[in-house]
């Protein structure tokens, strides 16, 4: 029993650490507010879960935010979000950036920034969020309010809000067909292209087929088969050509031509072997009948 609780201490030690590892540390978070020229106006070392209050700057104004994480695990993502406390609910992100030392900040020049923050004098939530891909919870402090004067000249004109409302009707226009080409010029190059094979037939038809290598091979079944399996696998090499010309890519195109390839090649040794034995042993025939 004594042994059970020492393991489900130990266990639930190991298990509060690991949450406490996954927590971001954040620390030195120090925010000022200073004027175009320098000079501070306001700086505050905030500290969770502490807020600053009564912030305001002009529109010519800089804000400097700078921050330090103890984590060994670097953020993916540090920014701080500037939501507007009117009807609108406008957000703004600043970035900042962290080096490797853990140390990041940005300076936010209200005169350079985002237009949004040129649509007059407004209220803003500053909220600081810090995330990385191996920690699961974020970090998440709301820094404080913050009221951002605008310019006295040349304000931002916000843009009007569009009703909701039904569009123009998108007509899609499809590609035309692609133009046959005449029928005369298929035809010619139709004929071109059987002309070798009706030139082919002919000149065997003059030469004559002969049965008498088949007739052989039938009195020795083992060269019978060779000589099936390699025009089967030639039939076959020149069925897959046809078969990529009309419609199979050329990656199973490569597999079914390295297999057939290889049994071309093994059975057309046999019959080429077979072939010369018999013509080797007709010459011998016919020179014996000469002596």
């Amino acid at each position: 029993m004594a042994k059970f609780r020492s393991l489900l201490l130990v266990t639930l030690l190991a298990s509060l650490s690991t949450v406490i590892a996954e927590s971001w540390k954040v620390q030195d978070i120090n925010l000022i507010i200073a004027a175009s020229g320098g000079n501070k106006k306001a700086e505050h070392k905030l500290e969770y879960p502490y807020a600053a209050q009564d912030l305001t700057a002009d529109p010519t104004d800089v804000l400097k935010f700078s921050f330090k994480i103890d984590n060994k695990e670097k953020p993916h993502q540090a920014m701080v979000v500037f939501q507007s406390q009117d009807e609108f609910q406008d957000e703004i992100m600043v970035a900042a950036s962290v080096k490797s030392s853990g140390k990041g900040r940005f300076d936010l020049s209200f005169n350079k920034a985002d237009a949004k923050f040129k649509y007059g004098t407004r209220k803003y939530t500053m909220t600081f969020l810090v995330g990385g891909p191996k920690i699961d919870e974020p970090y998440k402090y709301t820094l404080g309010n913050i009221e951002i004067k605008g310019p006295s000249s040349n304000p931002a004109t916000r843009p009007a809000r569009l009703p909701y409302q039904a569009q123009p009707e998108i007509h899609h226009q499809f590609r035309a067909d692609q133009k046959l080409i005449n029928t005369a010029i298929s035809g010619l190059f139709t004929f071109l292209v059987l002309t070798p094979f009706a030139i082919l037939f002919i000149l065997w038809s003059k030469l004559g087929i002969k049965f008498e290598p088949l007739q052989a091979m039938a009195t020795k079944p083992f060269d019978l088969i060779n000589a099936v399996i390699f025009f089967g696998s030639i039939a076959g090499i020149e069925f897959v050509f046809y078969s990529y010309w009309t419609h199979v890519t050329l990656f199973p195109v490569l597999q079914a031509l390295g297999g057939l390839s290889v049994v071309a090649f093994i059975s057309g040794r046999y019959v080429l072997s077979a072939v010369q034995t018999r013509r080797l042993q007709r010459t011998a025939g016919s020179a014996k009948k000469e002596l």
